[in-house]
């Protein structure tokens, strides 16, 4: 499913990221839902994490940003529908892609990718 969501993405956009990491992992460690303040029980489905595109060569450290995808609070909620998972998937990819060409949490609901 991964590899095809990927695909279903244009290719200038899927050019565009290159060099962008994106990692599929079990769920968000505690850091990142301490620093984005999330209560217990909030899903995190993903995480960018790094700089976005328009800054990566002001970057001080040259490593590339990356965008993570939590597998399992997507299941928890989405899993007994797989078109609604693939939806969602899809949109969480896109979501921190936004973040990535720096778009804000804002922009991003504007777009219908709260």
């Amino acid at each position: 499913m991964w590899s095809e969501i990927l695909a279903d993405l244009p290719p200038d956009l899927r050019q565009a990221v290159a060099n962008l990491v994106i990692r599929w992992e079990e769920e968000p460690d505690r850091e990142p839902r301490q620093a984005l303040g999330l209560p217990p029980g909030e899903n995190l489905y993903g995480l960018f994490e790094g700089p976005p595109w328009a800054e990566r060569d002001r970057a001080p450290i040259p490593w590339p940003s990356r965008i993570r995808i939590f597998h399992r609070p997507l299941e928890a909620d989405f899993g007994d529908d797989p078109f609604r998972l693939r939806a969602e998937l899809r949109r969480t990819l896109l979501h921190e892609r936004g973040h990535y060409f720096g778009l804000s949490e804002e922009a991003l609901s504007r777009f219908g990718l709260e």
